[in-house]
């Protein structure tokens, strides 16, 4: 696998929350010998070739479905691995990550009962297989259909609906339906994580790859975010970053505080200079 780190954020980095520039930096203290890419709206074309969408569709497409695609296509094109900048890392990637590369890629596993993978950290050889196809299904998706909830937000109708189809890993399925396509013409949020598991339901080759992935659990990433970021230091979760439990956390960058305490979870882990 390529030793490169892919980042994005649209509006640029130095126009992003205070949580990013701690996690970005970390990222860059950790991995001296891996080229990372920052990139926002105005270099992302430098790497990435223009999404093959209906002008119209692309156009009211949300922020974070062009990323999806964004991400998989850079991986497609050069490898490496992707990672949200608000994602902060406890160990190395050289540390853990090339023992669970055996199927080419890796994701986190099972971050909700409806979700087989989280899409925030992507690992993955060039030209991976599982990757191209699940590229080229998103594509042919938004290409072939003509979505009623398309750059506007949810319905009543529509929020119940995902509450209600998206409660295990299989009634998702519903989603890529003649019904929910072309009668409803709706679209989930979590496309990406559920056209994924479409693929390794229909197709064995796919279904084969993703087996031999080795399963790491995505909740242990979420425990701090849990715990809450700004509350006082817990006692577990300060084991946790002392000992390097956890490859890193993901973090969110919705905080309702515009300084991070000093005792909280979030500034002890910032303050962490340790290299593992």
């Amino acid at each position: 696998m390529n030793k490169i780190i892919w980042m994005y954020w649209h509006q640029g980095f130095d126009q992003a929350p205070q949580v990013v520039s701690p996690c970005v930096q970390q990222w860059k203290n950790l991995h001296s010998d891996w080229k990372i890419h920052l990139l926002d709206q105005n270099n992302v074309n430098e790497f990435a070739e223009p999404l093959a969408i209906k002008k119209k569709t692309l156009e009211n497409m949300t922020l974070a479905h062009r990323s999806d695609l964004i991400r998989t296509q850079l991986l497609i094109k050069y490898g490496g691995v992707w990672v949200d900048p608000t994602c902060f890392p406890i160990q190395k990637l050289d540390s853990w990550l090339p023992e669970n590369m055996q199927s080419g890629f890796f994701f986190f596993y099972k971050p909700g009962r409806g979700r087989i993978i989280s899409n925030w950290f992507i690992a993955a050889e060039k030209n991976n297989l599982v990757l191209k196809a699940l590229y080229d299904a998103l594509i042919a998706y938004w290409n072939n259909n003509n979505f009623n909830n398309l750059g506007r937000p949810d319905t009543f109708f529509e929020k119940q609906l995902n509450r209600l189809v998206n409660r295990n890993l299989v009634f998702p399925k519903l989603w890529f339906t003649f019904f929910f396509t072309k009668v409803l013409k709706v679209y989930p949020y979590m496309v990406y994580h559920f056209m994924l598991y479409q693929l390794i339901s229909k197709r064995k080759d796919i279904k084969q790859q993703f087996e031999k992935m080795p399963k790491q659990a995505a909740e242990s990433t979420h425990h701090l975010q849990r715990a809450g970021m700004m509350k006082v230091l817990n006692l577990d979760i300060k084991e946790i970053i002392d000992e390097g439990k956890v490859p890193m956390f993901k973090l969110t960058w919705k905080t309702h505080q515009n300084k991070i305490p000093q005792n909280s979870n979030l500034a002890y882990l910032f303050n962490q200079k340790k290299k593992r």
